[in-house]
């Protein structure tokens, strides 16, 4: 996320010209600790943005479930500063992460991994990929959104065939490539988690080989290049993929 970004498009005044002002003006300000609490607290959404990327520290956990509120169910602008927080504030305080880890906020973060804007989900990772803990609390629940986002994609394919021979009329699905959308980067943060101590890892990859959608395949190829024992037969047959960029995972 670049820092202040189209943060005038957030603001309508008399005119263009007095809204851009206006929107360059918030970027200046400093804000002070207690000033973007303050901000969270209340209902000004043009600020929040701007104001959440300013914060630096996260240092109890009314702060911090604070900051989770804000990463569902609110402008798209506000859900990615706060992502872009979360994966600033890891690399420099790992501390913080035990504020999160009720079972409130583990739901936050699960679905921010599906969130419909990319680079939320990408941050969130980041995020995660950084926190032994925070890996090692949400794995079940990950792992059982997964094993939900497959169950839900079934009614995609036709009696008796994989994912790769299904009719091509369901391409352009909506709900399809939503679920399929949501599918990849489950599979992303699977590939950070410990893949050889996930039961249920080899059905999930099993089902995730045979997608039409090659990105789908790609994320499966890179899971097995992580494991210690993959399935040979996985192995062999994405070593094999007619796609370069699965086979490029397991060279």
């Amino acid at each position: 996320m670049i820092k202040y970004n189209n943060f005038s498009n957030t603001v309508q005044k008399d005119s263009y010209e007095s809204g851009v002002i206006y929107a360059y003006n918030l970027t200046l300000k400093d804000y002070t600790k207690d000033e973007i609490i303050d901000i969270l607290s209340k209902n000004e959404l043009e600020i929040k943005p701007v104001a959440i990327i300013n914060l630096k520290s996260i240092d109890n956990e009314f702060e911090a479930k604070l900051l989770l509120n804000h990463l569902t169910g609110i402008d798209g602008r506000i859900r990615e500063a706060v992502s872009f927080v979360l994966s600033e504030l890891s690399e420099k305080n790992n501390e913080f992460v035990k504020f999160y880890l009720d079972e409130n906020s583990k739901e936050i973060l699960l679905k921010s991994i599906t969130d419909i804007n990319p680079n939320v989900v990408r941050n969130i990772i980041s995020f995660i990929k950084r926190s032994e803990i925070l890996k090692k609390e949400l794995k079940n629940k990950i792992i059982s959104k997964t094993i939900e986002v497959l169950n839900s994609l079934n009614q995609y394919i036709k009696e008796g065939f994989p994912f790769r021979e299904n009719a091509e009329k369901s391409l352009k699905n909506h709900a399809k490539n939503k679920l399929t959308f949501n599918l990849y980067w489950l599979l992303e943060v699977i590939s950070i988690l410990d893949v050889d101590n996930i039961e249920e890892l080899d059905d999930i990859l099993t089902k995730t080989s045979v997608f039409l959608d090659y990105t789908i395949r790609e994320k499966t190829a890179q899971i097995l290049s992580k494991m210690k024992n993959p399935p040979l037969e996985l192995l062999r047959k994405l070593k094999n993929d007619e796609n370069m960029y699965v086979k490029n995972q397991l060279l």
